[in-house]
């Protein structure tokens, strides 16, 4: 099964594919809005619409286009996911949680490098 046909069964996985869809367009008017509108308002308590968009559009100029390589960990409400960057190759961790009512705001987008090269320490 491929990491998309996971991701439907989840309401945290439908608004990751949402939001990758729209990074990976770089259609930041539809990102605007929908970070706005499908954000809860304490998550945009920490950071507003605007802040978060930046930080979308940074990302998009630094790593390119985003692609889902494996889907870690999947409930109904939360998902973690390595994705790796068009650009530099590099793989990165990407967590999100919605909240359990409907319409399933987002209530959290993390993100991590992944170390893929790292020198193993002796036993």
């Amino acid at each position: 099964m491929n990491a998309q046909a996971h991701l439907t069964g989840s309401s945290a996985g439908m608004r990751l594919i949402a939001l990758l869809t729209l990074y990976n367009r770089g259609d930041f008017d539809r990102l605007r809005a929908y970070i706005a509108d499908g954000c809860a308002p304490a998550a945009l308590a920490e950071a507003d619409a605007a802040a978060l968009l930046a930080d979308w559009r940074d990302r998009r100029a630094a790593l390119g286009k985003l692609r889902v390589e494996q889907v870690v960990a999947i409930g109904k409400y939360q998902v973690i996911v390595v994705v790796q960057a068009q650009e530099s190759g590099g793989y990165h961790a990407l967590q999100v949680a919605v909240e359990e009512d409907f319409p399933h705001r987002l209530t959290l987008v993390a993100w991590g490098e992944v170390e893929t090269d790292a020198e193993e320490t002796p036993a």
